[in-house]
């Protein structure tokens, strides 16, 4: 059905609403009765306290003598006032409603139970706990009673005579002797039947009378909806229309750059797959991370969007389209029968333009490396393309051609070898620690060691971690190997006196069963602020919050926590203080060139000041000389690892 209002479901509604009305009218009106029965029994109640409570209060004041009893105060006593005061409710009230204080022994006969009353007297002497008493088999009138017993206050007057206020014995001889708990009489309330039911059958039709108003105001309404539906149901068409296209324009342009997303280069290839030549190149910015992490992401999207405007001005190949791809990846796809060794020349310019850019980034001026690779295999367009483009990152080229020879089967190879060597070591625990030196610069002593993950093969061949940590993460056996190395660094540091620290990645964190094991594990532990855990750097700050998260839990135990590679990921300056780290261990990258590069120097003074104000310890790692060591130690490092201290062993030598 297009129309939203639809004529037929517009008319069927006041049918409905008629009906719904006529239902209710139906049920009040059966229900009237008993609506009629509640509704004097809780008059009935309200009056009765009132009542009561009135009675209760007067006394008190002659009890506690706040009113002296008097020839002149007398006529305030509730047993004679009481009956005063409801003769004249009865006689104005609008319900023509009695009440009376009545008993079966009175001295007044106005006073007297009738025969209606005397039923209330004798339920209340036969059900002594009983509050109240309530009857509509009366023609005429509901009969509700509340008990008159003597209570204790009463004795004051009406106990033995001798006992007696002088005024009330001097006065009356009559009265005397009361028993407690006796039933003296009732407080009779009569509600005549005939006004509770016009009072009710009134509020019914003015209910009544308003739903038929209602109605056919919603009647009225209906009839205006209905002529105006047509011209609602197009405007609405129209507005569904636009929000449909702009959804559409979302689902296949990227937000940031405003160019066609993958998603349209995928339709675009599909729509193009029957000429002759098609090609396409895949743009990638080298370190693009590094400008994300060192500068923030909000430079590095300023240089994304740059990038785009060059791409779409400076793009030399007529009847091409630009695309932006996720991350920091572009795409040039021909539109047009082109010979391949034109477009590459073509990409080959563009490239050469981006390269001599000058970024501007927080007053620095930076410059952007592009890796391309570029497919002209019409089959398999996007993912020869990025075969081509992985090889140039590999071989650190600015531009690779898709052929036959790029293909991945050595590739798929070593890693099917990999996966076969990890298992092997997994199930023959052939898993082991070795351990590197950590060398305290300010007291001259090794004060800890890190943990490094190795395979010792059978024949004695050791296989370092870059061999097979990728294929085990990629394999779902990285679990394994930290597993591995809790076990085995936990027992062999329980007995030494040295910190020592192990490696976790953000799929360590993550993980609920690996972070139950790591708490098993130091719960058993003798001395677990001697462990510190280094968060690798494998994941962008998305998991910040579950990082932050398994610190605070793992730190209760009083372990220390480091963060590895710093200048990238969780490394980011505006986070790290959040984290509640213990050291920082600047990258390698940095640490290796210190002694020739400028740049590298300047950024690890920086993190080193940086650290010191936040009251952080810094670990240089990858010193390999004496030139780095003693610059490291003028720039005021805490503590140095690497070759120049020692190898990672799988051993250590014990202090004397």
């Amino acid at each position: 059905m297009r129309s939203l209002f639809n004529r037929r479901v517009l008319n069927l509604i006041p049918v409905i609403f008629l009906i719904i009305i006529l239902l209710k009218v139906t049920y009040s009106y059966n229900n009237l009765s008993h609506k009629e029965r509640e509704f004097a029994k809780k008059e009935a109640e309200v009056l009765s306290s009132y009542s009561l409570a009135h009675r209760d209060y007067y006394q008190k004041l002659f009890i506690d003598k706040t009113i002296p009893l008097t020839k002149k105060t007398i006529k305030a006593l509730p047993a004679y006032s009481n009956g005063i005061i409801s003769q004249k409710f009865s006689q104005n009230n609008s319900l023509d409603i009695t009440v009376r204080t009545v008993s079966d022994r009175v001295r007044n006969p106005l006073n007297i139970a009738d025969k209606e009353e005397m039923k209330a007297i004798e339920f209340f002497k036969n059900n002594s706990d009983a509050k109240y008493y309530f009857n509509d088999k009366n023609r005429k009138y509901y009969q509700y009673a509340s008990p008159l017993k003597i209570e204790q206050k009463c004795l004051t007057c009406h106990e033995r005579r001798s006992e007696a206020p002088p005024f009330i014995r001097e006065k009356y001889d009559t009265a005397y002797d009361y028993k407690l708990n006796d039933i003296r009489g009732v407080l009779s309330i009569k509600i005549p039947k005939k006004q509770v039911e016009n009072y009710l059958y009134a509020n019914f039709i003015e209910v009544t009378l308003f739903d038929i108003v209602l109605f056919f105001a919603l009647y009225l309404g209906i009839i205006y909806l209905t002529k105006k539906s047509k011209l609602m149901n197009k405007l609405l068409e129209e507005e569904i229309q636009k929000k449909s296209n702009e959804l559409k324009a979302t689902y296949i342009v990227d937000k940031l750059t405003k160019l066609p997303n993958r998603q349209q280069l995928i339709e675009d290839i599909k729509q193009n797959s029957y000429k002759k030549t098609s090609h396409l190149a895949l743009l990638n910015i080298d370190s693009f991370k590094d400008i994300n992490d060192f500068y923030g992401y909000h430079s590095g999207d300023k240089i994304l969007k740059t990038i785009a405007k060059i791409l779409v001005n400076e793009c030399l190949c007529e009847d091409a389209k630009i695309y932006k791809l996720p991350s920091d990846e572009f795409a040039i796809f021909s539109l047009k029968d082109i010979e391949e060794e034109l477009f590459i020349q073509k990409i080959e310019k563009l490239i050469e333009i981006i390269h001599k850019h000058e970024f501007i980034v927080q007053n620095n001026t930076i410059y952007i490396i592009i890796s391309c690779g570029i497919s002209g295999k019409r089959e398999e367009l996007m993912i020869t393309a990025d075969i081509a483009l992985q090889k140039a990152k590999a071989r650190n080229k600015p531009l690779v051609i898709y052929n036959e020879k790029l293909n991945i089967t050595e590739k798929i190879l070593q890693n099917t070898k990999n996966i076969t060597i990890l298992k092997d070591a997994i199930e023959h625990n052939l898993i082991v620690p070795f351990y590197q030196p950590i060398y305290n610069i300010k007291n001259h002593t090794i004060e800890k060691y890190e943990c490094l993950a190795r395979i010792v093969q059978k024949d004695g061949t050791i296989i370092p971690p870059y061999q097979f940590m990728e294929t085990a993460i990629k394999s779902k056996l990285y679990l394994h190997i930290t597993k591995s190395m809790l076990n085995k660094s936990f027992d062999f540091f329980r007995e030494k006196e040295y910190e020592f620290s192990i490696n976790l990645s953000i799929i360590d964190i993550i993980n609920h069963e690996m972070q139950e094991f790591i708490i098993e594990k130091l719960k058993k532990f003798p001395e677990p602020e001697r462990i510190v855990f280094e968060i690798l750097e494998n994941e962008k700050l998305g998991n910040y919050e579950s990082v932050k998260k398994f610190i605070s839990n793992i730190k209760k135990f009083g372990c220390k926590f480091a963060i590895d590679d710093f200048g990238s990921g969780y490394s980011n300056f505006s986070h790290v203080y959040e984290l509640n780290i213990d050291y920082i261990k600047i990258d390698a990258s940095l640490v290796k060139d210190i002694a020739t590069d400028d740049t590298s120097r300047i950024i690890t003074k920086s993190i080193i000041s940086f650290a010191s104000n936040l009251g952080l310890k810094t670990i240089a790692e990858y010193v390999e000389d004496i030139e780095s060591f003693e610059m490291l130690e003028e720039m005021g490092v805490d503590y140095i690892q690497g070759y120049y201290i020692g190898k990672p062993m799988p051993t250590i030598q014990m202090r004397d």
